[in-house]
């Protein structure tokens, strides 16, 4: 599949070569983007949960507060030319401006890439996510705050255990084992509906970016030559639009022997302003052999779904969608498997007041079970809580 993978790049960068004069008449000019977008959060967790641990932070994302504010913040700084041979070029780089709810890499500079576009498709160089990620289609959330995403989803309001195993990367059923790991990406035009995607990542352990350990965050194990495929299928059918996507990517852990592999599905209809959507992630991490979890507790292995209904009309939209995971997870090499689960569930309401003003509002509800406080009862091992949210957001 590299051979592959390489060719087909081989043929691309030929083409730009062969096409003609590449002379752009002028240089590529910045242009700013972004969003701003902050919350007034309510939490309340589980008393039982806090008293059983010393900080009610658990993994050390989320709050003992009743009351916070969280926030999310980016700069876009992106431009594009025409050369005279008809091809595209642009660049594209975004900056994490500060908020709360950015505990793990800081304000810096998140995803940094450029691309060459034309009636082959687009080719992307840099820290993007990957081609399944870009043509994944999941539930509905009016308030753009679902997925990993979310102020909930992201364990930033209600504290998840720290020895809960969540899917790699949080919440959400794209797959991003990855993250922005340095990767070279193809999307193809799309051909009566459909579009193709595929990523080839050299190491994962590029950019800081590990495929998953459930302790120590993105420490390590690194993860070698990740390859991926996409599909997204979008077409409208007397008045109802139909959307279904399919990703595969498949990677080395370092200690292993055997390639694990990640699917994800997805669709969603919609009519009359009505949205219904859902979606599947299916991990199976293999290490030490083979044997997921038990001689490795770094890796992790099982699946998570989620189903939502959107309603949209004029400035207004509400939802509501549910998410449920299990994934197997150990803390201690050796002592067997358990089956560790998240379940939420999200009421979410958007108002635009103008272009680009948002008012917004998040109900919702998360439970977090270790398998061990199924057995021991162990208080710091499990926890829920309910949380009550409003905010504003600002596109410009």
């Amino acid at each position: 599949m590299k051979k592959i993978l390489v060719a087909s790049t081989a043929l691309v960068a030929a083409g730009m070569i062969t096409a003609g004069s590449a002379a752009a008449s002028e240089k590529i000019k910045l242009n700013l983007g972004g969003y701003s977008k902050w919350w007034v959060v309510g939490a309340w967790q589980d008393d039982s949960f806090e008293s059983a641990t010393s900080t009610a932070a658990g993994d050390g994302q989320g709050s003992a507060s009743s009351v916070d504010v969280k926030g999310e913040n980016e700069v876009w700084f992106g431009g594009s030319t025409t050369l005279d041979n008809g091809l595209k070029v642009g660049i594209d780089m975004q900056l994490r401006a500060g908020g709360t709810t950015d505990t793990v890499s800081g304000d810096t500079i998140d995803e940094s890439y450029v691309w060459v576009e034309g009636g082959f498709g687009k080719v992307i160089v840099g820290t993007e996510n990957n081609g399944t990620y870009l043509l994944h289609v999941t539930a509905p959330d009016a308030a753009g705050n679902w997925n990993e995403g979310g102020v909930m989803m992201g364990n930033l309001a209600i504290a998840k255990p720290s020895n809960v195993t969540s899917l790699p990367n949080g919440n959400t059923t794209a797959i991003i084992t990855d993250g922005d790991a340095d990767k070279i990406t193809y999307v193809a035009p799309a051909f009566y509906g459909l579009t193709l995607g595929a990523t080839y990542v050299p190491n994962a352990n590029e950019d800081n970016q590990n495929v998953f350990n459930q302790t120590t965050g993105q420490t390590a194990p690194a993860a070698s030559e990740i390859y991926g495929v996409g599909a997204l299928y979008a077409n409208t059918f007397g008045g109802v639009g139909v959307k279904v996507s399919a990703g595969w990517v498949t990677y080395d852990i370092a200690q292993g022997t055997s390639r694990s592999n990640e699917y994800a599905f997805g669709t969603q209809l919609s009519y009359a302003g009505f949205t219904l959507g859902g979606s599947y992630r299916d991990v199976n991490q293999n290490a030490s052999g083979g044997v997921n979890s038990v001689t490795n507790p770094t890796t992790a292995s099982g699946y998570g779904w989620d189903i939502g209904l959107q309603y949209a009309t004029g400035p207004y939209a509400v939802s509501l969608a549910y998410f449920n995971s299990k994934v197997n997870g150990s803390t201690t090499a050796g002592t067997g498997v358990g089956e560790d689960e998240i379940t939420a569930y999200q009421l979410s309401g958007k108002y635009n007041m103008g272009a680009g003003v948002d008012v917004l509002a998040s109900i919702g509800h998360i439970e977090y079970d270790d398998e061990s406080a199924k057995t021991t009862n162990a208080d710091n091992n499990h926890n829920e809580g309910w949380t009550v949210m409003t905010g504003l957001s600002l596109q410009f």
